[in-house]
């Protein structure tokens, strides 16, 4: 059976406390933490525990950072995760400026055999090109990224209809290692919009999953201000439309 999750960078300017009280009072099935080495309560084990007992919402996976992860930064929070319970982390392909980019490849299978009970998802990197003709990911293509961990995460906020790999491809090239699917919507210029408020074809694509009977997990990831953050009567309004716009396509057991 399929999750819904609350991705914490969809309310990013609210403090880790109110968004679990958000994700509890509009019944999302849990958490998924986008660690931010700026913010310390993002990793701080003891007290992310605290919060998912206080709460009794879980945090189902967690999100590294999109730039400049350290082999030390993602063995931490592997660790981390993994003392947590999370089920699953989502890792972004390293840019081809970053300097220390070594774990991303075959240690990436190392750590995946070491931290077994822990899925290891690569996120499919935008298509990007660097000085017009180098891809600025390096070999990060949805049939290169699929073969690492076998696990992998699609970014609707990544894809690029125009570079000849659009959202109904990169699902097909992606396949059964598809394990997780952050939910948002956009249009040229303008990413993370609320599901339905973007150029995306949302519809085909939840249809497609429902009839693959995917039962992986969906994070709802879109910029604060498409939630209304700020009011929180909006907001919750608004998580409940997500919910709504999620649950048409597949129903809730």
């Amino acid at each position: 059976i399929f999750m819904l999750l609350l991705s914490t960078s969809s309310l990013a300017g609210y403090g880790l406390h109110r968004i679990f009280e958000f994700a509890k009072k509009s019944e999302y099935d849990g958490i998924d933490l986008c660690i931010d080495f700026s913010a310390f309560d993002t990793f701080n084990a003891e007290y992310l525990r605290k919060l998912s007992a206080d709460f009794g919402v879980k945090i189902v996976s967690v999100t590294m950072p999109e730039k400049q992860l350290t082999t030390n930064q993602l063995e931490f929070v592997l660790q981390m995760a993994a003392d947590l319970g999370v089920k699953m982390v989502n890792i972004h392909p390293p840019h081809r400026s970053e300097k220390e980019k070594d774990w991303f490849g075959e240690h990436l299978k190392v750590l995946q055999q070491k931290y077994q009970n822990l899925m290891l998802n690569v996120i499919n990197a935008p298509p990007k090109t660097w000085m017009f003709i180098i891809a600025a990911y390096g070999d990060a293509r949805p049939e290169t990224i699929k073969k690492m961990t076998e696990h992998t995460a699609l970014s609707i906020a990544n894809i690029d209809p125009n570079s000849g790999v659009d959202l109904m491809r990169t699902f097909y090239l992606l396949g059964s290692t598809m394990e997780f699917v952050y939910l948002s919507d956009k249009r040229e210029g303008d990413e993370k919009l609320f599901p339905g408020k973007g150029l995306m074809p949302l519809e085909s694509l939840l249809i497609k999953l429902n009839t693959v009977k995917f039962s992986g997990i969906f994070s709802l990831q879109v910029d604060p201000q498409a939630l209304g953050a700020g009011n929180d009567d909006a907001v919750l309004q608004n998580l409940e439309r997500a919910k709504h716009y999620l649950y048409k396509y597949f129903e809730k057991k």
